[in-house]
């Protein structure tokens, strides 16, 4: 059973998808939880520490420290895209979850950029370094061909990564994981020839 903490923040997370932040006040958002305000204003101060926590478990969770870890100096490609794309995955299927609708991850990472934009570029750049210290040890090993630097790959890695995932969600397609590793395996197979 879910704690009243995580069922405020998921029935604030609907309603924030439903219709932005500004739409929705907080009578709007004590009203979809079903609890009396003294419960969500217990757990929230106000609309904004409640806007904070639904950023913070459905999406920034997915990019925090453990999750866009530090690169040990023998991990290869394959394995940092697949951690990178099975986070992508997580966060994707835990929207999902709340909200069945998989478009709501863009609707909500639009909507919460102005809050977040720093954050989201460090997190963005360090998922970066990650694939290019990858790359780079590849191409150290003689796996990739030089054809391409480190940090060109890592760009590509990123793109296709957001790209597929955002492909399968305009075109309705159910399995994500699957879409991003054929993706990401062609691309890593070209990089080897």
């Amino acid at each position: 059973m879910k704690d009243t903490r995580a069922a405020i923040v998921e029935s604030a997370f609907r309603l924030f998808i439903e219709r932005g932040y500004e739409g929705a006040s907080m009578a709007d958002l004590v009203a979809v939880t079903g609890l009396s305000k003294g419960a969500v204003y217990h757990h929230f101060k106000d609309k904004d520490a409640l806007h904070d926590a639904a950023i913070e478990h459905f999406f920034l969770r997915f990019f925090g420290a453990d999750e866009v870890a530090a690169t040990s100096e023998s991990e290869g490609l394959d394995a940092v895209l697949a951690d990178l794309c099975a986070g992508y995955v997580c966060l994707l299927d835990a929207i999902s979850a709340v909200v069945p609708d998989r478009a709501a991850y863009y609707r909500f990472v639009f909507s919460i950029l102005p809050k977040v934009k720093d954050q989201l570029r460090g997190q963005i750049a360090d998922a970066r370094r990650r694939i290019a210290a990858a790359a780079a040890f590849d191409l150290g090993q003689g796996i990739l061909v030089e054809s391409l630097e480190s940090q060109t790959i890592a760009d590509h890695c990123l793109s296709l990564i957001e790209g597929t995932a955002l492909l399968c969600v305009v075109e309705g397609r159910e399995d994500v994981a699957t879409a991003l590793a054929r993706s990401v395996e062609n691309y890593v197979r070209l990089l080897r020839r």
